[in-house]
Protein backbone atom coordinates (compact mmCIF):
# COMPACT_ATOMS: atom_id res chain seq x y z
CA UNK A 1 0.00 0.00 0.00
CA UNK A 2 0.99 3.34 -0.39
CA UNK A 3 1.33 3.99 3.15
CA UNK A 4 4.15 1.83 3.32
CA UNK A 5 6.02 3.11 1.19
CA UNK A 6 9.26 4.06 2.60
CA UNK A 7 9.78 7.57 2.62
CA UNK A 8 13.04 9.09 0.88
CA UNK A 9 15.55 10.59 3.15
CA UNK A 10 15.36 13.76 1.14
CA UNK A 11 11.78 14.17 2.71
CA UNK A 12 12.54 13.36 5.67
CA UNK A 13 15.26 15.72 6.16
CA UNK A 14 13.17 18.30 4.81
CA UNK A 15 10.62 17.91 7.05
CA UNK A 16 12.71 17.97 9.79
CA UNK A 17 13.95 21.36 8.59
CA UNK A 18 10.56 22.82 8.12
CA UNK A 19 9.37 21.42 12.23
CA UNK A 20 12.58 23.33 12.81
CA UNK A 21 10.81 26.45 11.38
CA UNK A 22 7.80 26.16 13.67
CA UNK A 23 9.21 28.02 16.33
CA UNK A 24 9.73 31.50 16.14
CA UNK A 25 12.58 32.42 14.41
CA UNK A 26 13.82 35.42 17.09
CA UNK A 27 13.65 33.07 19.71
CA UNK A 28 14.36 29.54 18.32
CA UNK A 29 17.68 29.12 19.90
CA UNK A 30 15.93 29.97 23.57
CA UNK A 31 13.58 27.67 23.15
CA UNK A 32 16.39 24.60 21.74
CA UNK A 33 18.31 25.67 24.67
CA UNK A 34 15.34 24.96 26.75
CA UNK A 35 14.30 21.89 25.35
CA UNK A 36 18.37 21.06 25.44
CA UNK A 37 18.80 21.55 29.24
CA UNK A 38 15.47 19.45 29.53
CA UNK A 39 16.86 16.34 27.56
CA UNK A 40 20.31 17.08 29.58
CA UNK A 41 18.30 16.45 32.99
CA UNK A 42 16.47 13.50 31.94
CA UNK A 43 20.00 11.81 30.18
CA UNK A 44 22.14 11.96 33.88
CA UNK A 45 18.85 10.55 35.37
CA UNK A 46 18.31 7.91 32.67
CA UNK A 47 14.82 8.58 31.88
CA UNK A 48 13.88 7.83 28.15
CA UNK A 49 10.08 8.74 28.46
CA UNK A 50 7.98 12.47 28.50
CA UNK A 51 4.97 11.86 30.87
CA UNK A 52 3.80 13.91 33.29
CA UNK A 53 5.71 12.21 36.34
CA UNK A 54 9.00 13.39 34.81
CA UNK A 55 7.85 17.04 34.16
CA UNK A 56 6.97 17.32 37.50
CA UNK A 57 9.83 16.46 38.69
CA UNK A 58 11.98 18.53 36.64
CA UNK A 59 9.48 21.21 37.37
CA UNK A 60 10.32 20.68 41.43
CA UNK A 61 14.11 20.66 40.54
CA UNK A 62 13.55 23.71 39.06
CA UNK A 63 12.31 25.68 41.76
CA UNK A 64 15.55 24.86 43.75
CA UNK A 65 17.05 27.42 41.23
CA UNK A 66 14.77 29.82 39.85
CA UNK A 67 11.64 32.27 40.77
CA UNK A 68 8.22 30.81 39.90
CA UNK A 69 8.21 33.82 36.94
CA UNK A 70 11.56 32.00 35.38
CA UNK A 71 9.95 28.96 35.60
CA UNK A 72 6.97 29.96 33.57
CA UNK A 73 8.94 30.73 31.13
CA UNK A 74 10.38 27.66 30.92
CA UNK A 75 7.41 25.71 31.15
CA UNK A 76 6.36 28.29 28.02
CA UNK A 77 9.04 27.31 25.82
CA UNK A 78 9.35 23.73 26.73
CA UNK A 79 5.46 23.56 26.32
CA UNK A 80 6.15 24.65 22.65
CA UNK A 81 9.07 22.73 21.90
CA UNK A 82 7.82 19.45 22.87
CA UNK A 83 4.80 19.85 21.01
CA UNK A 84 6.85 20.40 17.77
CA UNK A 85 9.89 18.04 18.32
CA UNK A 86 7.87 15.15 19.80
CA UNK A 87 3.83 15.93 19.16
CA UNK A 88 3.12 15.70 22.80
CA UNK A 89 0.90 18.64 24.59
CA UNK A 90 2.64 18.77 28.13
CA UNK A 91 -0.54 21.65 28.21
CA UNK A 92 -3.16 18.88 29.05
CA UNK A 93 -1.12 17.79 31.87
CA UNK A 94 -3.25 19.20 34.60
CA UNK A 95 -1.66 17.94 37.83
CA UNK A 96 1.99 19.68 36.57
CA UNK A 97 -0.15 22.99 35.83
CA UNK A 98 -1.94 22.67 38.80
CA UNK A 99 1.34 22.95 40.57
CA UNK A 100 3.01 25.40 38.90
CA UNK A 101 -0.09 27.90 39.93
CA UNK A 102 -0.12 26.69 43.31
CA UNK A 103 3.67 27.83 43.46
CA UNK A 104 2.55 31.27 41.52
CA UNK A 105 -0.08 32.10 44.70
CA UNK A 106 1.44 35.41 46.56
CA UNK A 107 4.04 36.15 43.92
CA UNK A 108 3.96 39.89 42.99
CA UNK A 109 5.91 40.01 39.13
CA UNK A 110 8.24 43.01 39.31
CA UNK A 111 6.61 45.64 36.49
CA UNK A 112 8.32 49.21 35.17
CA UNK A 113 7.10 52.09 36.82
CA UNK A 114 4.66 53.98 34.75
CA UNK A 115 4.86 57.82 33.80
CA UNK A 116 2.05 59.97 33.91
CA UNK A 117 0.64 62.09 31.02
CA UNK A 118 1.71 65.14 33.35
CA UNK A 119 5.28 63.87 33.70
CA UNK A 120 5.64 63.27 29.83
CA UNK A 121 4.55 66.95 29.11
CA UNK A 122 7.05 68.48 31.63
CA UNK A 123 9.77 66.58 30.34
CA UNK A 124 9.17 67.35 26.81
CA UNK A 125 8.23 71.22 28.15
CA UNK A 126 11.52 71.65 30.67
CA UNK A 127 14.47 69.62 29.07
CA UNK A 128 16.70 71.67 26.26
CA UNK A 129 16.43 70.15 22.77
CA UNK A 130 20.81 70.82 23.03
CA UNK A 131 20.92 67.97 25.63
CA UNK A 132 17.78 65.96 25.65
CA UNK A 133 16.70 66.03 21.94
CA UNK A 134 17.12 62.67 20.99
CA UNK A 135 15.51 61.36 24.70
CA UNK A 136 12.77 63.47 23.71
CA UNK A 137 12.06 62.08 20.51
CA UNK A 138 12.33 58.71 21.98
CA UNK A 139 10.09 59.54 24.67
CA UNK A 140 7.15 60.65 22.17
CA UNK A 141 7.94 57.47 19.69
CA UNK A 142 7.72 55.08 22.59
CA UNK A 143 4.95 56.09 24.46
CA UNK A 144 2.80 57.61 21.64
CA UNK A 145 3.83 53.64 19.76
CA UNK A 146 4.12 51.53 22.76
CA UNK A 147 7.25 50.61 21.80
CA UNK A 148 9.43 47.86 22.72
CA UNK A 149 12.78 48.57 22.75
CA UNK A 150 13.76 46.35 20.49
CA UNK A 151 11.49 47.93 18.08
CA UNK A 152 12.66 51.58 18.10
CA UNK A 153 16.52 49.92 17.73
CA UNK A 154 15.36 48.55 15.07
CA UNK A 155 13.33 51.31 13.53
CA UNK A 156 14.48 52.71 10.06
CA UNK A 157 14.21 56.00 8.93
CA UNK A 158 11.99 54.86 5.96
CA UNK A 159 8.97 53.46 8.61
CA UNK A 160 8.47 57.04 8.89
CA UNK A 161 6.36 59.36 6.54
CA UNK A 162 5.74 62.37 6.89
CA UNK A 163 1.97 63.55 6.20
CA UNK A 164 2.45 67.20 6.68
CA UNK A 165 0.30 67.27 10.07
CA UNK A 166 1.18 64.03 11.38
CA UNK A 167 3.79 61.35 11.17
CA UNK A 168 3.05 57.81 10.25
CA UNK A 169 5.57 55.51 11.98
CA UNK A 170 5.05 51.83 10.84
CA UNK A 171 6.74 48.56 12.98
CA UNK A 172 6.63 45.93 10.50
CA UNK A 173 8.51 43.56 12.36
CA UNK A 174 7.55 42.78 16.02
CA UNK A 175 7.79 40.34 18.60
CA UNK A 176 4.53 38.55 18.14
CA UNK A 177 5.05 39.23 14.49
CA UNK A 178 2.05 41.10 14.11
CA UNK A 179 2.80 44.56 12.05
CA UNK A 180 0.95 47.64 13.19
CA UNK A 181 1.27 51.65 12.97
CA UNK A 182 0.83 54.54 14.73
CA UNK A 183 0.68 58.60 14.60
CA UNK A 184 2.71 61.40 16.04
CA UNK A 185 0.08 64.47 15.67
CA UNK A 186 1.61 67.92 15.81
CA UNK A 187 -0.53 68.73 19.12
CA UNK A 188 0.82 65.96 21.16
CA UNK A 189 1.78 66.31 24.74
CA UNK A 190 1.74 70.14 24.67
CA UNK A 191 4.56 70.58 22.26
CA UNK A 192 4.65 70.48 18.58
CA UNK A 193 5.99 66.75 18.22
CA UNK A 194 6.17 66.75 15.03
CA UNK A 195 8.22 69.19 14.47
CA UNK A 196 10.59 67.71 17.32
CA UNK A 197 10.93 64.73 15.38
CA UNK A 198 11.43 66.76 12.16
CA UNK A 199 14.35 68.41 13.77
CA UNK A 200 16.08 65.51 15.26
CA UNK A 201 15.91 64.03 11.29
CA UNK A 202 16.85 66.97 9.80
CA UNK A 203 19.99 66.30 11.68
CA UNK A 204 21.22 63.26 9.92
CA UNK A 205 24.01 63.04 8.46
CA UNK A 206 23.93 63.64 4.58
CA UNK A 207 24.75 60.57 2.41
CA UNK A 208 24.58 57.84 5.56
CA UNK A 209 24.27 54.45 4.39
CA UNK A 210 22.66 53.29 7.93
CA UNK A 211 19.12 53.10 7.71
CA UNK A 212 18.33 52.80 11.72
CA UNK A 213 16.20 56.13 12.38
CA UNK A 214 18.07 56.61 16.11
CA UNK A 215 21.87 57.99 15.67
CA UNK A 216 24.06 59.48 18.56
CA UNK A 217 22.71 63.14 19.47
CA UNK A 218 26.22 65.12 20.04
CA UNK A 219 26.58 68.80 20.47
CA UNK A 220 23.64 69.18 18.60
CA UNK A 221 23.63 66.98 15.77
CA UNK A 222 23.81 62.92 14.76
CA UNK A 223 26.28 61.31 13.97
CA UNK A 224 27.05 58.15 11.93
CA UNK A 225 26.71 55.85 14.80
CA UNK A 226 23.29 54.09 16.17
CA UNK A 227 21.96 54.02 19.18
CA UNK A 228 21.66 50.59 21.15
CA UNK A 229 19.00 48.69 22.65
CA UNK A 230 20.76 49.62 25.90
CA UNK A 231 20.85 53.47 25.54
CA UNK A 232 16.84 53.63 24.49
CA UNK A 233 15.81 51.10 27.55
CA UNK A 234 17.27 53.73 29.79
CA UNK A 235 15.11 56.78 28.27
CA UNK A 236 12.58 56.26 30.67
CA UNK A 237 14.84 56.41 33.87
CA UNK A 238 16.96 59.59 32.32
CA UNK A 239 13.17 61.05 32.47
CA UNK A 240 12.58 60.61 35.55
CA UNK A 241 15.93 61.66 36.69
CA UNK A 242 15.51 64.48 35.08
CA UNK A 243 12.01 64.81 37.27
CA UNK A 244 13.01 64.28 40.44
CA UNK A 245 10.65 61.00 40.69
CA UNK A 246 11.50 58.26 43.62
CA UNK A 247 12.86 55.35 42.71
CA UNK A 248 14.15 56.32 38.94
CA UNK A 249 15.54 53.15 38.29
CA UNK A 250 12.03 51.33 38.13
CA UNK A 251 10.98 52.99 34.90
CA UNK A 252 12.71 50.54 33.11
CA UNK A 253 12.76 50.47 28.80
CA UNK A 254 9.23 48.61 29.34
CA UNK A 255 8.32 51.62 31.18
CA UNK A 256 6.99 53.52 27.78
CA UNK A 257 4.88 50.40 26.16
CA UNK A 258 3.20 50.22 29.96
CA UNK A 259 2.83 54.20 29.95
CA UNK A 260 1.25 53.88 26.35
CA UNK A 261 -1.34 51.60 27.02
CA UNK A 262 -1.96 52.89 30.66
CA UNK A 263 -2.87 56.41 29.31
CA UNK A 264 -4.85 54.58 26.50
CA UNK A 265 -6.77 52.58 29.12
CA UNK A 266 -7.41 55.51 31.19
CA UNK A 267 -8.90 57.41 28.53
CA UNK A 268 -11.26 54.81 28.34
CA UNK A 269 -10.51 52.63 25.69
CA UNK A 270 -12.25 49.19 25.22
CA UNK A 271 -10.57 45.66 24.60
CA UNK A 272 -9.99 45.55 20.88
CA UNK A 273 -8.40 48.64 20.95
CA UNK A 274 -5.78 48.31 23.42
CA UNK A 275 -4.71 44.67 21.88
CA UNK A 276 -4.43 46.86 18.22
CA UNK A 277 -2.21 49.33 19.96
CA UNK A 278 0.06 46.90 21.90
CA UNK A 279 -0.21 44.42 18.84
CA UNK A 280 -1.36 41.74 21.16
CA UNK A 281 -2.75 38.18 20.00
CA UNK A 282 -4.12 37.68 23.34
CA UNK A 283 -6.70 39.33 25.52
CA UNK A 284 -5.04 38.60 28.80
CA UNK A 285 -2.64 41.51 28.85
CA UNK A 286 -5.13 44.38 27.32
CA UNK A 287 -7.52 42.86 29.93
CA UNK A 288 -4.87 43.47 32.84
CA UNK A 289 -4.39 47.17 31.66
CA UNK A 290 -8.53 48.18 31.68
CA UNK A 291 -8.77 46.28 35.14
CA UNK A 292 -5.96 48.32 36.45
CA UNK A 293 -7.46 51.61 34.63
CA UNK A 294 -7.83 54.81 36.78
CA UNK A 295 -10.63 56.06 34.76
CA UNK A 296 -12.52 52.33 35.22
CA UNK A 297 -12.26 52.27 39.03
CA UNK A 298 -13.82 55.38 39.05
CA UNK A 299 -16.57 54.39 36.63
CA UNK A 300 -17.24 50.90 39.10
CA UNK A 301 -16.63 53.38 41.91
CA UNK A 302 -19.51 56.04 40.52
CA UNK A 303 -21.62 52.66 39.78
CA UNK A 304 -21.41 51.63 43.23
CA UNK A 305 -21.45 54.97 45.31
CA UNK A 306 -23.59 57.34 43.23
CA UNK A 307 -22.61 60.26 41.77
CA UNK A 308 -22.99 63.59 43.68
CA UNK A 309 -26.83 64.37 43.57
CA UNK A 310 -27.84 60.58 42.57
CA UNK A 311 -27.20 59.37 46.21
CA UNK A 312 -30.98 58.49 46.57
CA UNK A 313 -31.94 54.93 45.19
CA UNK A 314 -33.96 53.81 41.90
CA UNK A 315 -36.72 53.21 43.99
CA UNK A 316 -36.78 56.86 45.48
CA UNK A 317 -36.41 58.48 42.48
CA UNK A 318 -38.75 56.09 40.45
CA UNK A 319 -41.82 57.93 39.13
CA UNK A 320 -44.79 55.54 41.29
CA UNK A 321 -47.75 57.63 41.73
CA UNK A 322 -49.54 57.27 45.53
CA UNK A 323 -52.88 58.47 44.02
CA UNK A 324 -55.96 59.19 46.90
CA UNK A 325 -59.28 60.01 45.84
CA UNK A 326 -59.66 63.42 48.04
CA UNK A 327 -63.40 64.34 46.51
CA UNK A 328 -65.97 63.85 43.31
CA UNK A 329 -68.76 64.48 42.17
CA UNK A 330 -70.23 62.41 38.61
CA UNK A 331 -68.66 65.48 36.17
CA UNK A 332 -65.49 66.20 38.19
CA UNK A 333 -62.92 64.29 39.88
CA UNK A 334 -59.97 65.36 42.34
CA UNK A 335 -57.17 63.16 42.80
CA UNK A 336 -54.33 63.49 45.55
CA UNK A 337 -51.35 62.40 43.75
CA UNK A 338 -47.95 62.20 45.46
CA UNK A 339 -49.12 65.25 47.03
CA UNK A 340 -50.24 67.31 44.29
CA UNK A 341 -53.84 67.80 43.20
CA UNK A 342 -55.14 66.85 40.05
CA UNK A 343 -58.70 68.10 39.27
CA UNK A 344 -60.89 66.56 36.15
CA UNK A 345 -63.91 68.01 34.69
CA UNK A 346 -65.53 65.35 33.12
CA UNK A 347 -67.76 68.22 30.60
CA UNK A 348 -65.42 69.68 29.95
CA UNK A 349 -62.76 66.95 29.05
CA UNK A 350 -60.35 68.88 31.20
CA UNK A 351 -57.30 68.47 33.78
CA UNK A 352 -55.73 71.07 36.04
CA UNK A 353 -52.87 70.05 38.11
CA UNK A 354 -51.75 71.94 41.20
CA UNK A 355 -47.89 71.27 42.04
CA UNK A 356 -46.76 72.04 45.42
CA UNK A 357 -42.89 73.33 44.98
CA UNK A 358 -41.07 74.04 48.24
CA UNK A 359 -38.18 76.69 47.84
CA UNK A 360 -35.06 76.47 50.34
CA UNK A 361 -33.29 79.67 50.50
CA UNK A 362 -29.81 79.32 50.46
CA UNK A 363 -27.90 81.20 53.28
CA UNK A 364 -24.80 83.16 51.66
Amino acid sequence: MEESDPVPETILEEAEEATGQLLLAKSREHYEKVFSEFNDWKEERGVMTINEEVLLSYFLNLKKRYAISSMWSKYSMLKAAIKVYKNIDIGKYSKLMAYLKNQSRGYRPKKAEVLERTHVQEFLTRACDKEYLMIKVALIMGVSGACRCCELTNLKISDVEDRGAYLIVSIPDTKTGVSRKFTIREEGFSINTVEKCRKYMSLRPKKLSIERFFLRYAKQKCTTQPVGINTLSKVPSIVASFLNLANAEAYTGHCMRRTSTTLLANRGANLTTIKRHGGWRSSAIAETYIEDSVSNKLDISRKIQGSPGTSRSLLETSIVPTTTIRSGTDNTYKLLINGNEVKYDKTKNEMSINVNVNVNKIQS
